[in-house]
């Protein structure tokens, strides 16, 4: 038991990395929004996956 702990909270590290790396790839393309629709897609792409991975990382908690 105490490894599959060891594995969700390692996986659970590695999914808040990609929050903290997607928030601010979001956060660049908010700002630069105005630089054309392609980084509006890219922002809007990346809304998706953060929430996705924010879903992921509730589960997670909940598991443990």
């Amino acid at each position: 038991m105490e490894n599959f702990t060891k594995k969700i909270s390692h996986l659970e590290e590695q999914i808040s990395l990609n929050i903290d790396l997607l928030e601010i790839a979001k956060s660049y393309c908010d700002y630069n929004f105005d630089k054309g629709t392609e980084i509006c897609s890219v922002g809007a792409l990346i809304g998706v996956i953060l929430k996705e991975q924010r879903e992921i990382a509730d589960c997670l908690d909940a598991i443990l």
